[in-house]
C-alpha cells in the first residue's frame, strides 16, 4: 500500500508542472502548497499581484510572504489546513505582501488532494485581490465614524486625532495637518500640526503658499516637485517650510464655502500619494468638513458663555468694588465738605486749609481711581484698542514718573533709576503707561515718608526669536502678606488703604495684569511684610 501511494504522489506531482500553461490563463490567483507547507505552483496571476516572479515564489512557504503582523498566529491555521479541517466553502482572508512591500489582503479558498489513505498532500488554494474592495469599505465606514465622532463629547482635539488615524489607516499620513481659513481676519491657522520637521506652525497671513492655493482654486491638488517648481515660476506659489516629494491637499467645504484644508505629504518618496489616494481624502474631506464645522460651533458656543459668564462675574466685582472702595474716600469728601459748609465762620485758617488739603488729596484719589474703573470697564467689554508700536522704555518711565512727581515729593520718597537709553519694547502705550502708573502709584501708596522706590531692567534673550525685556519696580514699603499674595491679581481683591490714609479701587493691580498678559507679557511679585515688595513684569524686547 505504501508503495502505490507513493506512486500515485510521484505521478500527481508530475503532472502539477503540467497545469502551469492551463493555470496562467486564469484571472484568479492559484497557489499549490505541498504536505510540507511549500509552494510547488503559482500562476502568472499570483506573480502579478504580489509583484514576484515564479522562481522567487516556488519552493518557499506562503507564511514568507504573510505580514509579520499575522505570523505568529498562522501556525496553527496550518495545522488545521493540513488536517483538512477547513471547509471546501469557507473563506478566508490574509495580509500579503508584495515584493514592494505594500500590503494585500486575499480572500482565499481552499480544496484538497488525499492520498488513498485521506492524508492531505497537496493544498490548492484559489484566491482574489480584495484590498481595494476592503480599502473602499474602510472609507465609507470612516465616513461613518467620523460623523459620530462630531456627534461625540470628545472636544475638537480630540476629533482631529480621530481623523488622523483613520487616515493612517488608509494610506501613509505621518505628516499631516489640517489648516482652517479664518477669512475675518485673513489667516490661516493650524489647529492640528504633525510633522517630522517643522514641529510648529504658527498662525499666518493668508499668501502664496499651497494651503492658500487649495483655497484659491478650490480644488484638489496633488503636487509633485516639478509641479511645485512649476507653479512657482508661474507665481502662483511660494515655498513655504520644508520641501516634500509629493504633497496632497483637499478643501474642507460647507455650503460652497471652503473653511480649510487637509493636507498629507511625503519628503522621501514621490509615489506615495497618486489619485487613489485623492480620491479617497476627497470623500474623506466632506464628514471631515461637517465633523469640524459642529465642533468650532461647541467650541464657539462653550467660549461665549465662559465669556458672559466672565462678564458677569467682571460685573459683580466691579459693583462690588465700587460699593466698597469708593464709599470711604466719597464718605470722607461729603464729611470734610460738610465741616466746610456748616462751621466755615468758626474755623482756623489753619483748619481751612487742611480740611481744603484733605478734599484735594481725596478727590485726586477719586479721579484715579474712576480713572482704573473706567479702563477696566471697558477693557472688559473689548472696547480698548490694542495697537503695539516700538516704544522706547525710557521715555515712557520718565514721562510717567513725571506725572507722580508731586506724590513722590509729597512723601519725602527717593525713586532710584537703572534704564539704560535706546532699550525699545513693542507694546501698546497707553496700556505701558498704564502699567507704569498704577506699580508706580502703589509702591508710593504703601512706601512710608522718606523710603526708597528702586526701577530697573534686564534683557532676557532665550533664543534669536525670543527676547524679551524685565522691567523691575520694588519699594521698601510696608510688604504684603503670604495670604494677600495669592489673590493680588484677581477680581475680587479689596484695596488696602495707603501709608498716608490713599486709597484705591482693588482693580489697578488686575487691570496690570491683564494689560500685561494682552501685550505678550507676564507678572509676578515677591513680598516680606514690613521689608517691601518687588514687581517684575516682561515684556517683548526689540533690539
Amino acid at each position: 500500500m505504501e508503495i502505490e501511494n507513493n506512486i500515485f504522489i510521484s505521478e500527481l506531482k508530475s503532472r502539477i508542472e503540467d497545469y502551469n500553461s492551463f493555470l496562467d490563463m486564469v484571472d484568479t490567483i492559484f497557489i499549490i502548497i505541498d504536505e510540507f507547507n511549500i509552494i510547488r505552483l503559482v500562476n502568472n496571476k499570483t506573480c502579478t499581484v504580489l509583484e514576484y516572479k515564479k522562481d522567487e515564489i516556488v519552493g518557499k512557504s506562503p507564511i514568507e510572504f504573510l505580514s509579520s503582523s499575522v505570523k505568529d498566529t498562522i501556525n496553527g491555521h496550518v495545522v488545521s489546513l493540513f488536517k483538512g479541517e477547513i471547509k471546501p466553502d469557507e473563506y478566508l482572508e490574509f495580509p500579503f505582501v508584495t515584493k514592494n512591500g505594500q500590503e494585500k489582503i486575499i480572500k482565499c479558498k481552499y480544496a484538497y488532494l488525499r492520498d488513498e489513505t485521506g492524508k492531505v498532500i497537496f493544498v490548492l488554494v484559489t484566491g482574489e485581490d480584495i484590498t481595494e474592495k476592503k480599502k473602499e469599505e474602510y472609507v465609507h465606514l470612516t465616513v461613518s465614524h467620523i460623523l459620530s465622532a462630531s456627534n461625540s463629547e470628545a472636544n475638537i482635539d480630540e476629533l482631529f486625532r480621530f481623523i488622523h488615524l483613520s487616515i493612517r489607516k488608509l494610506m501613509p499620513a505621518d505628516n499631516l495637518y489640517i489648516a482652517l481659513y479664518d477669512s475675518v481676519n485673513n489667516l490661516i491657522r493650524f489647529p492640528y500640526f504633525v510633522d517630522q520637521f517643522d514641529k510648529i506652525a504658527p498662525d499666518k497671513r493668508f499668501g502664496k503658499g499651497l494651503t492658500e492655493y487649495i483655497i484659491k482654486t478650490g480644488k484638489s491638488q496633488l503636487i509633485s516637485e516639478a509641479v511645485h517648481r512649476e507653479l512657482e515660476s508661474l507665481g502662483e506659489v511660494e515655498l513655504l517650510g520644508s520641501n516634500s516629494k509629493i504633497w496632497l491637499g483637499v478643501p474642507l467645504t460647507i455650503q460652497d464655502e471652503i473653511i480649510g484644508v487637509l493636507v498629507v505629504q511625503d519628503y522621501n518618496n514621490a509615489n506615495t500619494y497618486s489619485e487613489k489616494e485623492k480620491k479617497i481624502l476627497e470623500l474623506i474631506s466632506y464628514p471631515t468638513s461637517r465633523a469640524i464645522e459642529r465642533k468650532l460651533q461647541e467650541h464657539e458656543r462653550e467660549d461665549l458663555i465662559l465669556e458672559l459668564k466672565k462678564m458677569n462675574e467682571s460685573k459683580d466685582s466691579l459693583f462690588s468694588l465700587i460699593s466698597h472702595d469708593l464709599r470711604a474716600p466719597f464718605n470722607s469728601l461729603l464729611g470734610f465738605s460738610e465741616i466746610l459748609a456748616t462751621e466755615y465762620d468758626t474755623l482756623s485758617r489753619e483748619e481751612i486749609k487742611e480740611y481744603l488739603s484733605f478734599i484735594f488729596d481725596t478727590s485726586k484719589n477719586l479721579y484715579g481711581m474712576t480713572t482704573n474703573l473706567l479702563q477696566f470697564s471697558r477693557f472688559q467689554m473689548g472696547r480698548t484698542d490694542f495697537d503695539p508700536e516700538s516704544l522706547d522704555i525710557r521715555a515712557v518711565l520718565n514721562h510717567t514718573l513725571n506725572i507722580l512727581r508731586g506724590n513722590t515729593i509729597k512723601k519725602q520718597i527717593n525713586v532710584i533709576t537703572s534704564v539704560p537709553e535706546g532699550i525699545k519694547v513693542l507694546a501698546d502705550e497707553d496700556m505701558l503707561k498704564s502699567v507704569l502708573q498704577n506699580l508706580l502709584s502703589n509702591a508710593i501708596k504703601f512706601t512710608r515718608k522718606g523710603g526708597d522706590i528702586y526701577i530697573s531692567v534686564n534683557k532676557l534673550e532665550y533664543d534669536s526669536s525670543h527676547k524679551e525685556l524685565q522691567v523691575i519696580i520694588r519699594d521698601t514699603g510696608v510688604g504684603i502678606s503670604d495670604e494677600l499674595i495669592d489673590n493680588l491679581f484677581k477680581a475680587h481683591v479689596q484695596s488696602s488703604p495707603g501709608t498716608d490714609r490713599e486709597y484705591g479701587s482693588g482693580l489697578g493691580l488686575l487691570l496690570v495684569k491683564e494689560f500685561i498678559e494682552k501685550n505678550g507679557g507676564t507678572i509676578s511679585v515677591k513680598s516680606k511684610l514690613n521689608e517691601g515688595s518687588t514687581f517684575t513684569f516682561t515684556l517683548p524686547l526689540l533690539f
